[in-house]
């Protein structure tokens, strides 16, 4: 029996953003790098990518302005404006033990390598991260996005210097 592609179970597994938060299911797009899926409510965005080569699966949460998703620009400077920071850290800062690895991170023994639902526990596990750590973002409270500010502007002054 073939396994559902990434997009099928992800709507599966963030579905709760549709039936307790409001959101719409935006779109969905297969690339040939991956996927990018995007739900959008009165005040936030959801972007979730899964990227192949990276084996990993990547949340942003976006705060809408006007109800319109901007991104933020590429280069990152101590007085860039931030809308979207990733879910890794918000989790970082409330609990780090909770963070997920790339799936080539966990030893062949991991739930995540079992044949029949490794996959789905992976993402299925992605979206209880976002319920339980970004609870207050998904409706529309951002004052975590002030302590993470900082920290990407460092860890990009860091990276580019």
């Amino acid at each position: 029996m073939k396994k559902p592609s990434f997009d099928v179970l992800a709507k599966k597994y963030f579905k709760f953003l549709e039936l307790d938060y409001d959101f719409r299911f935006i779109k969905s797009k297969r690339e040939s790098w991956g996927y990018e899926i995007l739900y959008l409510n009165q005040t936030t965005g959801v972007k979730i990518v899964y990227e192949y080569r990276e084996a990993y699966i990547f949340i942003f949460l976006y705060k809408l302005v006007n109800g319109e998703l901007i991104e933020d620009p590429g280069e990152i400077v101590q007085s860039t404006l931030l809308r979207s920071f990733s879910l890794g850290d918000i989790i970082n800062i409330r609990n780090p033990s909770a963070l997920l690895k790339p799936t080539y991170e966990y030893p062949e023994n991991s739930k995540y390598h079992d044949k029949e639902k490794g996959w789905e526990e992976y993402i299925s596990d992605f979206g209880k991260n976002l319920k339980n750590y970004a609870n207050d973002v998904l409706t529309g409270n951002f004052e975590i996005f002030e302590k993470i500010d900082p920290i990407v502007k460092e860890r990009a002054k860091r990276r580019f210097q």
